[in-house]
């Protein structure tokens, strides 16, 4: 007798999955076939929301456990205030399972109510054997002890602390949260965390794996503290402030105090002086004190009035003296911004290979001033060397939002109907092949409205932005 399925294992997957978990489950009462399968495809992501999930997953676990933990990919858990029995069962799988899981992403959101329910949770969770992501939102003090028990293999951890409770708790900055995995992490993500603890209770905490740090804290940082503690750092985005729009002077003083004791240490010290790709606003990343080698950069550059863009066009300066770039990548708003950020290239960045802009302006900016900033690129081109080029233009209305409604005008606005001659691909190529006959990967594009108005691509070589951070 054939026991193989009349119907091929890739057609009977593609067949349950366009089925409800409920209609799965009654196909698996069926045949064996479909008894053996079925569990796959419910298993690959298992949410529990409340003591009900958690009853029907451990009864359907309970099933054939050895067989169906296998399958668990990505866990999710969102209860909160458990009973007795539920924790107990979900703290008896647990323990069970945990030896065996190999799970591609563990989720727990808000996990405070739920660890509290049984303590023993937190001891069961940790000795889950191999997670590919952790991540954890709003962790708390019982979150922080689990991190602080787990045994198991973690690739990557993603901690979100942006709500006050947690961001408050000096537990939550991730060298000390992390420590237990610090021989298994290569990714490290952390929102909203505590920025510095006391000097010295990190001092023997090394990550020797971790290449990419994803860091967004209320405060500045001690630079030379997170070089120690991830050595061998090759991609970072920082970012310390609330607001990236608006800036003061006496913040900006503030800072300076810190990037001058970052930059100081940093010398002494050492760290971090080659990174392949950096990102975040200039004022963050120039509060960082980074003096080296950086492979690719990429920022948001945009100011909500004059005062504001002074001020970061100064520190964009500061930090381009400091570091030598390769290849720059800067989302900017409005063509002054642009005009500034050139300006500061020719002054200190004359080796870059490519140079990438996503330019936001208004049709309501003077003409003067688009035509400022469309020279001021080509003339750019013209005197640098440059292996590729690639410029975003989008025209849309955003000078409502940058200025107050009784402001008035300087000089005649440009339409949008007026820029599409100037900025269009093909003639503002023309434009720089003229003067830059040597440059062959050139990417133009013009949207107004969000609608593409005319496109232009030219060369296979013209990086993508998007991707630097996943290298």
């Amino acid at each position: 007798m054939d026991l193989r399925p009349a119907l091929n294992y890739d057609v009977l997957h593609l067949v349950m999955s366009l089925l409800s978990k409920r209609e799965v489950i009654s196909m698996m009462g069926t045949c064996k076939t479909l008894y053996r399968e079925g569990p796959k495809l419910l298993l690959q992501e298992v949410t529990l929301k409340d003591e009900h999930d958690i009853r029907s997953f451990t009864q359907f676990m309970a099933a054939d456990p050895y067989h169906r933990i296998r399958y668990l990919s990505i866990f999710t858990f969102g209860c909160g205030r458990l009973s007795m029995e539920a924790a107990l069962l979900l703290r008896v799988f647990l323990q069970f399972s945990a030896p065996f899981l190999r799970l591609q992403q563990l989720r727990l959101l808000d996990p405070e109510v739920m660890l509290r329910s049984d303590l023993g949770l937190i001891q069961a969770f940790s000795r889950i054997a191999y997670i590919a992501t952790l991540s954890i939102r709003k962790p708390g003090a019982l979150s922080f002890d689990l991190l602080s028990k787990m045994s198991g293999f973690v690739h990557m951890a993603i901690l979100n602390c942006k709500y006050p409770a947690a961001a408050r708790l000096a537990d939550s900055n991730p060298i000390l949260a992390l420590r237990s995995l610090r021989n298994t992490l290569v990714d490290v993500v952390a929102y909203g965390v505590e920025a510095n603890i006391t000097p010295g209770r990190c001092a023997s905490i090394v990550f020797p794996h971790v290449r990419k740090l994803r860091l967004e804290t209320f405060a500045p940082i001690n630079s030379v503290e997170y070089a120690r503690a991830f050595p061998n750092l090759a991609s970072l985005h920082f970012s310390c402030r609330m607001s990236v729009m608006r800036i003061e002077e006496g913040e900006r003083d503030e800072l300076a105090v810190h990037r001058n004791r970052n930059r100081m240490s940093l010398r002494e010290c050492g760290g971090w002086s080659t990174l392949e790709y950096l990102d975040g606003t200039p004022i963050d990343l120039w509060v960082l004190g980074l003096q080296g080698i950086v492979g690719r950069l990429r920022s948001f550059m945009g100011s909500m009035d004059e005062a504001c863009q002074d001020i970061v066009a100064g520190a964009f300066e500061e930090l381009m003296r400091d570091i030598r770039v390769k290849q720059i990548h800067l989302d900017i708003w409005t063509s002054r911004a642009v005009r500034d950020a050139l300006r500061t290239l020719s002054r200190t960045s004359r080796d870059l290979e490519h140079l990438g802009f996503n330019i936001v302006f208004d049709p309501k900016e003077p003409l003067a001033d688009v035509k400022g900033m469309l020279d001021a690129l080509v003339e750019y081109v013209a005197r640098n060397s440059l292996r590729s080029l690639a410029v975003v233009f989008s025209c849309m209305d955003i000078l409502s939002l940058m200025r107050d409604d009784d402001a008035e005008m300087t000089s005649a606005p440009a339409s949008a109907d007026e820029c599409k001659p100037l900025l269009h691909p093909e003639s503002l190529a023309v434009r720089i092949q003229s003067v830059a006959p040597s440059l062959r990967d050139i990417s133009l594009e013009l949207w107004v409205d969000n609608k593409e108005i005319g496109t232009l691509r030219r060369g296979d070589e013209i990086p993508n932005p998007e991707h630097w951070a996943c290298n």
